[in-house]
């Protein structure tokens, strides 16, 4: 039963999705994604510590801030230019490199971060990092299809793991911070996403014959282990705050961030990727 509300939520997410991909422009997307990933950091200020409506309202406020700040100093060719994009693209992979760190040596470094206000700032990162990183990508050239191949990734990643980890998972890949997830599942998704990137690859027009097929391994590596350590970030704060899901607002998937986490994990690594490949 509860596979079955999983499924018909995830479509219905993509369905909406593609529709609005194809209906609004990338600046009214870019704007969905901003209100998506708000309603992202409410949920956060809860895993922050913060109870009262007061303080959570602030954190939101202020993560809407701090995105009109930056894109009000790097307007209007920040979201579609390369050579700008690609050291914050490069500092937002390195900080989720690190945080791959603190997640392996839970909870022994939980200090470090263990406080609210410490909480909140990686909220902010994670989240904004993730909606810039999307809006950058619906800026290149069929932005859209990008996205849509983006999203899927990261499905198909989520999908693999899931059923190799049911069906042959004895290994679990962080036991402190999320017991159910195994190694032979890890392994099953990077599977499943090498294979969504080889008939990527095997279809790409002319224009793209420069693409090598390591740098589509690279990428779908990147891309895979990426939206497992943004799932494993979000449970270990979880586990930190005592909470099984983060909300309860999508039926089988728990809340926004229990879909957000792999999507704002991976979407710097793909978008740095797309630049170093010379796609954009």
């Amino acid at each position: 039963m509860m596979l079955e509300k999983r499924i018909y939520t995830a479509l219905l997410l993509v369905g909406g999705l593609i529709l609005a991909l194809m209906q609004l422009s990338p600046e009214s997307v870019s704007l969905l994604f901003l209100a998506i990933a708000a309603a992202g950091a409410w949920e956060w200020a809860a895993l922050a510590g913060w109870s009262s409506r007061l303080l959570r309202s602030f954190l939101v406020a202020l993560f809407l801030g701090a995105c009109l700040y930056y894109t009000s100093i790097y307007a209007p060719d920040i979201t579609s230019d390369a050579v700008s994009m690609r050291p914050v693209l490069g500092i937002a992979c390195f900080a989720w490199l690190a945080t791959a760190f603190l997640v392996l040596s839970y909870p022994k470094l939980s200090v470090l971060w263990r406080s609210s206000v410490m909480r909140s700032i990686m909220g902010i990162f994670v989240l904004g990092a993730g909606w810039l990183s999307l809006t950058f990508l619906l800026g290149l050239q069929h932005g859209w299809l990008l996205v849509i191949l983006f999203v899927l990734t990261v499905a198909v990643a989520d999908i693999g793991a899931y059923f190799i980890g049911h069906a042959w998972g004895k290994n679990p890949l962080a036991p402190d911070v999320s017991p159910a997830k195994t190694i032979e599942g890890l392994w099953g998704g990077l599977l499943a996403v090498f294979i969504l990137g080889a008939t990527v690859w095997w279809f790409l027009p002319p224009e793209y014959a420069h693409i090598h097929p390591v740098e589509v391994f690279l990428i779908s590596l990147f891309c895979g282990g990426s939206s497992v350590l943004g799932d494993l970030t979000v449970s270990m704060f979880k586990r930190e705050s005592g909470c099984k899901d983060s909300g309860s607002l999508l039926p089988g998937h728990g809340g926004l961030l229990d879909r957000l986490d792999s999507i704002c994990g991976a979407a710097p690594f793909f978008a740095l990727a797309l630049i170093l490949v010379g796609y954009a």
